[in-house]
């Protein structure tokens, strides 16, 4: 799995933006993405990447862990970025990656 490396990609953010950037909730995000990839690579079946690493799967878990942040925590700002930044930031570099659009 790579989220060890999205998350190290967003620790710059932390730095610049700390009152307005979670660096939990993108983690969050990120783990609960690639937490599909684990459970394909446990059973050997390909590909790895499906339905959580497309488009509509990170909105999915992307906006489901915003609703959830916004209940447990006070600073709505940093966790919606959290949130929304772990999410596309995933797709994204996942899809680069991993040659998720081709």
């Amino acid at each position: 799995m790579i989220t060890p490396i999205h998350i190290i990609a967003a620790v710059p953010v932390k730095i610049i933006f700390p009152k307005y950037f979670s660096l939990w909730w993108f983690s969050i995000v990120n783990v609960l993405i690639d937490i599909e990839v684990l459970y394909y690579l446990i059973k050997s079946d390909w590909p790895v990447h499906r339905f959580f690493h497309s488009l509509i799967g990170v909105s999915v878990i992307g906006f489901g862990c915003l609703i959830l942040s916004l209940l447990m925590t006070r600073n709505k700002i940093a966790a919606f970025y959290g949130c929304i930044i772990g999410a596309y930031s995933h797709y994204v570099i996942d899809g680069f990656s991993h040659n998720l659009w081709i």
